[in-house]
């Protein structure tokens, strides 16, 4: 389950899904060259100001270096041995081969040049000059260094043809953690098949098709591992497959729900898109094959994040073929990139460091120890001893998002618990909410099948409700579905939505639901914005009756979801209370100053209106 930890957890940056993580191709200098070169980015030694603290340049630099150092210098020396690469062997990338790659992206996308750059920047806060240099420049080098492993054959082109548009085989899956659970799992869905989709709701570990029944996106060949391939292609209708190993540690079981004819596609026609992707997938197979090359060769020590070096080699980050980078270089390219955003999250952390002085809470090393272990309890099964998984829990958290135990500590775990203590007061579980609580994970539940429109398509959302309304039995309304529904999952899915209860945040919906019998079809919902018709299959009764069985747990639960609002809400009011200068984006706030010129202009009106009268 992935936490929400609100505003301070590094966000990573992914430029293109297709592309490679690179950064900058910068020539390397030596140290000396290094120090005395020109900032990479001009920004002043006051970068922001908060309710009167100041944020120094220094301290953006350090707090950049401290979250990316070690990332950005991974791709720092592999851009710099492929530079290098490039000048051994007289490679050169032309300006017009960058222009008539971007245009090339752009077209591939569906876009105008200018357009595809104007959104690049928009959405990714990436300049077309660092679109050029960070991601088109180095991948046609890679690709010019990779030779003939770039060459894209017509059988390739077929493959990835039969992949999106070929033959496909719709599945459910059911997904364990261990073979000996896998074993007794299948021995009960062979003596009972029928109860695949309820045996997936209940076993199956795959949070994206367990609500679904195990119901997955079709397999296609190419599409998937190839031995998972073999077996559900050979399936007919109804069979269950055997149990399957993969990857290590996970067991999967198949039942084929049906084979499915190719689509009709001019291969012609999406030729170029075919070979886009041909093309991006062996463009980062080739960079890690001409890197692990280029490392054979080379001599590299990184010494940042390593702290018996890094007190031998003060200042360093790392020493490629003999040549220094100085960690003051490295910061800055850091700063270049992330400057703005870490600054951000710099500034908001500091408005909740200052309410925790004004309230005089403090945040003990303990107290992170604590926090982190609850969380490792709660979310991980606990070891063979009873004890909390920590060091998993810890591991997960960072690798999830890309940063260090440290990072994770003090950028996540402290501002999550902070704002909790600054929250805790306005924090209260009422009988009601209990009562509401109790009704919506335990109460009645309607099982439905749903095919979502969206708001502008009111007519054909009234044309469907007609088809299903002439027809009223599941296996139409699910083929309506599947053909019309614009909810991916819902289509993918034929209409089945997981059970619906009371009080899940959609009144609306809940209400029409409740109210339907069954195989009976509802009225065009309006949900937020989207039309949603309903197909009642049934109701599901009670599980627990007795609200006392689990109020202790009901109460724990609805205390962290009401905490979790709180703690939004206290940060959002403390955020709109701010006075802020942020001198990166110049953007600036301050609440009094907005105030008196509020009363000033009612001040002004007021006087203009009396002025009018009198004359």
């Amino acid at each position: 389950m992935k936490q929400n930890n609100l505003f301070f957890v590094w966000r990573p940056f992914f430029l293109l899904i297709l592309f490679l993580p690179t950064l900058l191709l910068l020539s390397l200098k030596t140290e000396a060259q290094q120090e005395s070169v020109s900032p990479v980015l001009e920004m002043p030694e006051v970068v922001a100001e908060v309710n009167g603290d100041k944020i120094m340049r220094t301290n953006l630099a350090t707090e950049c270096l401290r979250l990316h150092g070690t990332e950005e210098l991974k791709d720092f020396v592999k851009k710099f041995l492929i530079q290098q690469e490039c000048s051994r062997l007289n490679i050169t990338v032309t300006k017009q081969e960058i222009n008539n790659e971007v245009e090339r992206m752009a077209k591939a996308f569906k876009f105008s040049t200018q357009d595809w750059l104007e959104l690049l920047e928009k959405e990714r806060g990436m300049t077309a000059e660092m679109y050029m240099e960070d991601i088109i420049q180095p991948i046609l080098a890679i690709g010019k260094l990779a030779g003939s492993r770039m060459n894209i054959t017509e059988e390739e082109i077929q493959h990835e043809m039969n992949a999106r548009y070929g033959a496909a085989v719709q599945v459910r899956q059911i997904v364990l953690g261990s073979r000996k659970d896998a074993e007794k799992v299948w021995l009960d869905l062979n003596a009972n098949p029928d109860s695949f989709p309820s045996v997936a709701k209940n076993r199956s570990l795959d949070p994206a098709s367990q609500p679904y029944g195990g119901l997955i996106h079709p397999i296609r060949k190419g599409s998937v591992n190839s031995e998972i391939e073999k077996i559900v292609f050979a399936l007919k209708p109804g069979e269950i497959s055997a149990i399957v190993e993969w990857p290590a540690g996970q067991f999967l079981i198949f039942r084929c729900e049906q084979h499915l004819q190719p689509q009709h596609v001019d291969k012609e026609k999406v030729r170029e898109q075919l070979v886009t992707k041909i093309r991006d997938m062996k463009t980062r197979s080739a960079a890690e094959e001409v890197f692990r090359e280029l490392q054979t060769r080379a001599q590299i020590e990184i010494v940042f994040g390593n702290s018996t070096r890094m007190a031998q080699a003060p200042g360093v980050a790392a020493i490629v073929n003999g040549q220094n980078i100085s960690q003051k270089y490295l910061a800055e390219i850091c700063l270049k990139r992330y400057g703005k955003s870490v600054l951000s999250d710099m500034i908001s952390k500091l408005i909740v460091e200052q309410a925790c002085r004004k309230q005089n809470i403090v945040i003990t090393d303990t107290d992170i120890d604590r926090e982190i272990r609850e969380m490792a309890i709660k979310y991980l099964p606990l070891r063979q001893d009873g004890s909390p998984n920590i060091e998993l829990w810890i591991k997960m958290k960072t690798e999830e998002n890309q940063m260090t135990p440290e990072v994770y500590r003090t950028n996540t775990v402290w501002p999550v618990l902070a704002l909790k203590r600054l929250s805790r007061p306005f924090v209260q579980v009422t009988e009601e909410d209990i009562q509401r609580g109790f009704e919506s994970n335990f109460g009645k539940k309607v099982r439905c099948l749903a095919i979502v429109f969206d708001q502008k398509d009111q007519r054909r959302a009234q044309e469907v409700w007609e088809m299903a309304n002439r027809n009223k039995t599941p296996e139409n309304f699910a083929n309506l579905a599947e053909k019309y529904s614009m909810d991916p999952e819902s289509r993918i899915a034929r209409g089945v939505i997981p059970p619906i209860s009371r009080y899940s945040g959609q009144p609306t919906l809940e209400n029409e639901a409740f109210g339907l019998l069954p195989n009976e079809l509802s009225q065009l919902i309006q949900v937020e914005e989207n039309w949603v018709i309903l197909y009642c299959l049934g109701y599901e009764e009670p599980s627990i009756t007795n609200i006392n069985d689990v109020k202790t747990d009901l109460v724990a639960d609805i205390f962290e979801k009401k905490q979790n609002i709180a703690v939004a809400k206290f940060y959002e009011n403390l955020f709109n209370q701010a006075a802020i200068d942020n001198y990166l984006t110049q953007e600036s706030r301050n609440p009094e100053i907005e105030k008196a010129i509020r009363e000033t202009e009612k001040i002004k009106q007021a006087t203009g209106t009396t002025s009018q009268q009198t004359q």
